[in-house]
């Protein structure tokens, strides 16, 4: 293997490519496993260029979830190497129908703005699922970490976690105020999960690789129980749904357009079926809107 100014040695044979996405690179021998693959084709594009020129063949692509900025280079890598596309099951309907992400966060059929690279990838083929545990023909475990995405999952490699969207950074947090969660209370059990592990390297997928996440994972479930709080405090005198949402999106200052607007009201739905379920707070129908209130 030869060196490469854009691959980052993490430990070992394990490496990644820095990016709005960082991307894993796992070598053995002379073919590679690549962890996800960025927005677009130039990403995909700029993986490729970079593993070649290290010497190595991008034998699987793993993705870890299905999210645009994940499997937005999948199609030009497959274009220029013969490699098996492997992803967790759910995941891998919305990789090979990418429409489905921008037609669930709107509940319905999507109008064009939705329909952009940051939510709605170029469909790619999924060669095989794998489920939780070591994967006997890649020599890789995979680990369930739910919550940012229906059944995303990390991957591990020696004593290198891959961790996807599991955790986010605190300028991230500062950026973007309610970070996205398909299902928060999930991706809080999966930030606890976190907390009790022991690796040598943590790598996300939207900052740079750490040894200690412990931090980290702090700031993520303090900025998750700020909305949480921010929604109880909101219902306590009862509160319409679409005033909800404008509250809070102006209390974060938050800068919207159609997609970030739908991804917002998405995350927020999820911390509102988590305090539902909970029994904090519940719903009601008057003059045509949905009111959430207090019930402790």
């Amino acid at each position: 293997m030869r060196p490469v100014r854009e691959l980052r040695k993490i430990f070992g044979d394990i490496y990644y490519i820095p990016g709005r996405t960082n991307v894993g690179v796992v070598s053995r021998d002379d073919w590679c496993m690549v962890i996800d693959t960025g927005l677009d084709e130039d990403q995909g594009r700029r993986i490729f260029n970079v593993v070649r020129e290290a010497g190595l063949r991008i034998k699987y692509i793993f993705n870890t979830h299905s999210h645009a900025d994940h499997i937005g280079g999948n199609n030009i890598i497959l274009d220029r190497a013969e490699a098996k596309v492997l992803a967790p099951s759910l995941e891998s309907y919305f990789i090979e129908n990418p429409v489905l992400e921008p037609l669930f966060l709107y509940g319905s059929h999507p109008p064009e703005s939705l329909k952009e690279k940051f939510l709605m990838a170029n469909p790619s083929k999924v060669d095989r699922t794998v489920i939780e545990g070591l994967d006997e023909e890649t020599g890789f475990r995979y680990v369930s970490l739910p919550g940012h995405s229906f059944n995303m999952y990390g991957v591990i490699s020696d004593d290198v976690f891959f961790i996807a969207d599991a955790i986010f950074s605190e300028n991230s947090i500062k950026k973007f105020g309610v970070i996205y969660h398909f299902n928060v209370k999930e991706a809080v059990k999966t930030l606890i999960k976190l907390e009790k592990m022991n690796f040598r390297y943590y790598v996300p997928s939207h900052f740079e690789p750490v040894s200690d996440i412990g931090s980290i994972i702090k700031v993520n479930l303090q900025s998750i129980q700020r909305v949480r709080d921010l929604i109880e405090e909101y219902t306590s005198s009862g509160i319409s749904l679409e005033e909800l949402f404008s509250n809070i999106l102006r209390d974060f200052n938050l800068e919207l357009s159609p997609s970030m607007y739908f991804l917002y009201s998405s995350a927020l739905k999820s911390y509102i079926s988590w305090l539902i379920d909970e029994k904090i707070i519940d719903s009601k129908f008057d003059d045509g809107r949905l009111f959430l209130y207090r019930l402790r």
